[in-house]
């Protein structure tokens, strides 16, 4: 019986000098190894923006850091684990000089949103939730296509479901400002 050989791990540094996959999607480094995701269908994307777009609004209007798209996360070092949300938000005073930096965020987001896409395995879903938590992220929104939910996690282990009529809040966004209001039925349209 032979042995399979061994697979080098990657730091952040060496994985940022990556070329992009020649297939397209997204690439992230989970304890050290490559891991690629194939490109988001339609509906997926569409939901991101929403969302995305929904919390950059209200982040610029109360200055209160910055929210993006697809940033990459190290959340760990040795081996280096780098994850890249569908969405995001980075409280203004975690950035550096009001900005983010060129390469990854070296920290975690304190919001975390992944929308799950009808290849994705509940396990890697959870994988991902875990990493944030554990790397600091204060809330992970889990965002569901086909139930229209969306599932917030807490690092104390809570995680509460909202769909239909449900309101996520600034509560539920980790913000410090009152205000953020977006319905969940909204993010489906």
């Amino acid at each position: 019986m032979s042995a399979e050989p061994a697979t080098k791990t990657l730091t952040a540094e060496e994985f940022y000098q990556l070329p992009d996959p020649p297939e397209g999607g997204k690439m992230e480094l989970v304890c050290g190894r490559v891991v690629t995701h194939m490109p988001v269908g339609g509906e997926h994307g569409s939901i991101a923006l929403s969302v995305g777009s929904d919390l950059r609004s209200f982040v610029r209007e109360h200055g209160l850091g910055l929210a993006g798209v697809e940033v990459g996360f190290r959340l760990f070092e040795v081996p280096d684990t780098v994850r890249a949300p569908d969405a995001h938000f980075v409280r203004a005073d975690r950035l550096f000089d009001g900005r983010m930096p060129k390469s990854f965020y070296p920290g975690y987001p304190d919001l975390a949103i992944e929308v799950v896409s009808p290849d994705d395995r509940d396990t890697e879903i959870q994988e991902k939730v875990d990493d944030y938590l554990l790397g600091g992220t204060p809330r992970v929104w889990v965002v569901r296509p086909e139930r229209q939910s969306v599932t917030v996690h807490t690092p104390d282990g809570v995680a509460r479901t909202l769909r239909g009529d449900d309101t996520l809040t600034s509560a539920d966004a980790g913000f410090d400002v009152e205000g953020f209001a977006l319905p969940v039925a909204r993010i489906f349209e």
